[in-house]
């Protein structure tokens, strides 16, 4: 790979929990989706699992089949579900030491899996070329480290964003935003449309807990401390300036209100999509369906940066591959996963509906056969790539609990029953309590 260093972060909590699950159950879970191999004489069965939507389920096994075409020695069972469903069936595997041979995996859960040495180290799989990385940025690989191990690897990358609508804000005469400009210079943009086009919304960052963690980035701090036993910064002043930055929003009509946001189910319900806000911050990836629901061309534009700051943007796996520890399919798993990232016959079936390839010759290959609001999104990742800051370290167990905690305790703020002062202090408290158990 460029540059390689050689490399020498529904939760699994609930293993134990369920550690007393029969194989039957499990069984009876793999029915739910996919398909066993109709194995022949010298074949080599890998189980493959993965969650996502029906168009992802199908391209996965029309890319699968040609991967089997490929790799006459290897038939491949297929086990796929819904999110939900899909971490309850690992948990449930996982404690019956029935784990699919590759896994998809994500980055909230990579370190836990680690952890309880459920994932194969791939390093020894790069250095003797099975995965063939010589096309690949290290950038693309960071997010799947954990502890100097290669755990996981990026079906697609990703990047935090800020969407805007450039007829609004021509409409409203505020100049576009270009990377580069501030926290401030968003607040007065944002709030100048407002003024101008009568109560028109925008997004207003701070009920999300990923703006708060890009605005720890620019101060070098990171949300928890190298031991994932408590936060990582000391003085609570950092939460209590973002949440009265956000409170600012919320006072003077920017950040709709929570009656207005619960109007919100998904993203075909984003106020930018009709027309009643001039931001809001989708993932680099979700731009082509932000798009397609709104029936326009919205552009997309660095997240906001702070003068005299450290650069925050990062590239992160939208989704990863990972190999399991409880099989002998180590070899072989290896094989499957890059064929995923190198193929450029699979690639134009997968058609980056993970993110944009991490292969610089599939990236070159694809982008012109796929849409403009496709391309938009390897425009972006190449802008942020440019930008970039090492991704942090993986989020540690109870990361689910935290992002539960901050939006309950974000909705008490937005109805002014908690202080910036008394939600920083709160928060604190029960982060550790989280990490404590």
């Amino acid at each position: 790979m460029k540059g390689w260093p050689g490399v020498a972060g529904m939760c699994l909590v609930s293993v134990v929990a369920l550690a007393a699950c029969s194989s039957s159950e499990t069984e009876v879970a793999e029915g739910e989706g996919g398909e066993k191999a109709d194995l022949k004489s010298g074949q080599t069965e890998l189980r493959v699992a993965w969650w996502g939507s029906q168009a992802r389920h199908d391209r996965t096994i029309e890319a699968i089949k040609l991967f089997e075409a490929e790799n006459p020695d290897i038939a491949v069972t297929t086990e796929f579900t819904g999110w939900d469903g899909y971490w309850e069936r690992m948990s449930t595997q996982a404690a019956g030491r029935n784990l699919p041979d590759v896994i998809q995996m994500d980055l909230q859960y990579i370190n836990e899996y680690v952890s309880r040495d459920l994932l194969v180290d791939l390093t020894p799989y790069v250095e003797n070329g099975t995965l063939d990385f010589s096309d690949v940025d290290d950038i693309y690989l960071e997010g799947g480290i954990v502890e100097e191990g290669l755990y996981g690897i990026n079906l697609g990358s990703n990047a935090m964003s800020i969407a805007y609508d450039a007829e609004i804000f021509a409409e409203a005469g505020v100049p576009e935003l270009e990377p580069g400009y501030t926290w401030d210079d968003y607040i007065e943009a944002v709030k100048t449309v407002n003024e101008n086009l009568d109560g028109m919304y925008a997004y207003a960052f701070g009920d999300n807990l990923n703006f708060f963690k890009h605005y720890l980035r620019q101060h070098d701090l990171w949300l928890y401390n190298e031991d994932n036993t408590g936060l990582g910064y000391d003085d609570d002043k950092y939460l209590i300036d973002f949440l009265n930055m956000y409170k600012d929003l919320l006072d003077s009509g920017v950040a709709a209100p929570p009656d207005v946001k619960a109007e919100v189910q998904g993203i075909q319900d984003e106020l930018i999509v009709h027309s009643r806000a001039s931001t809001f911050s989708p993932h680099s990836n979700q731009i082509v369906a932000l798009n397609e629901a709104a029936g326009r061309k919205l552009q997309m534009t660095t997240l906001p940066a702070m003068e005299g700051g450290s650069e925050a943007s990062f590239i992160k796996p939208s989704l990863l591959f990972s190999a399991t520890s409880q099989g002998d399919k180590s070899e072989e798993a290896a094989r499957f996963i890059n064929f995923f990232v190198n193929s450029i016959e699979a690639n134009e079936i997968l058609n980056a509906e993970r993110g944009v390839p991490i292969s610089e010759k599939v990236r070159d290959h694809l982008y012109d056969h796929v849409s403009e609001n496709t391309q938009l999104q390897f425009d972006y990742v190449q802008l942020v790539e440019q930008r970039a800051a090492p991704i942090h370290p993986p989020d540690p167990a109870g990361t689910g609990q935290i992002l539960d905690l901050y939006a309950r305790m974000i909705e008490e703020f937005e109805y002014e029953l908690l202080s910036a002062e008394e939600f920083a202090e709160r928060f604190r408290g029960e982060v550790e309590i989280i990490l404590s158990n």
